[in-house]
């Protein structure tokens, strides 16, 4: 592997065994505009290109912000700023267990990095297609655990389970000095 780290990416149809990825390695992460920023820098939202609808005689209506890339400090603010990334969504009105998910999900990868990862590094949301894809980066190159829960009595222990179960993918990427963990969900449910 020549000192590369190794990503990993699961589908729904693995096991969560088969996450976790190596310890060490570098890789860089790159500004999702490809532009450096100097650290601390909040980077801003951009929108993705809107094509004309039905009815509307080319006319493009203005662009929908579609990514959230500030450091939330809660997993209370990753919600919101997902919540309304989910309110922009153009197309048909989201079904509630479906942006219950994906909050819920967006819950556990903030509260994990708060709690295991020492700390957000950076946050990304955005709308592709007919996904969400939410990457959350913090400060501890230990991937998650897949071990199962050891004790009923002890609290915890159910978040990474639930991000695997409800992502359609789940990818760890080792980076220099901590992790990203990226997710992608479905904006419809399964079979719709």
């Amino acid at each position: 592997m020549n000192g590369v780290p190794e990503r990993r990416t699961v589908h729904r149809e693995q096991k969560a065994a088969d996450v976790a990825t190596p310890r060490g390695g570098s890789a860089a992460i790159e500004p999702a505009d490809g532009h450096e920023q100097p650290p601390g820098t909040p980077r801003g939202t951009r929108a993705a290109p809107s094509a004309p609808g039905p009815g509307t005689h080319g006319h493009r209506p203005p662009p929908v912000p579609v990514t959230h890339e500030q450091r939330p400090g809660t997993a209370a603010a990753a919600r919101e700023r997902v919540r309304r990334l989910l309110d922009g969504h153009a197309g048909a009105p989201l079904p509630p267990h479906v942006v219950g998910d994906i909050l819920l999900v967006t819950s556990e990868l903030v509260t994990n990095a708060l709690r295991h990862g020492g700390g957000i590094a950076a946050f990304h949301a955005e709308l592709d297609g007919g996904t969400v894809r939410i990457r959350v980066t913090d400060r501890s190159p230990t991937p998650p655990s897949t071990a199962a829960r050891r004790r009923v009595t002890t609290p915890g222990g159910f978040g990474w389970p639930l991000v695997q179960r409800l992502s359609r993918s789940v990818t760890v990427t080792p980076d220099l000095g901590g992790k990203t963990v990226e997710v992608v969900l479905l904006l419809a449910p399964d079979g719709a």
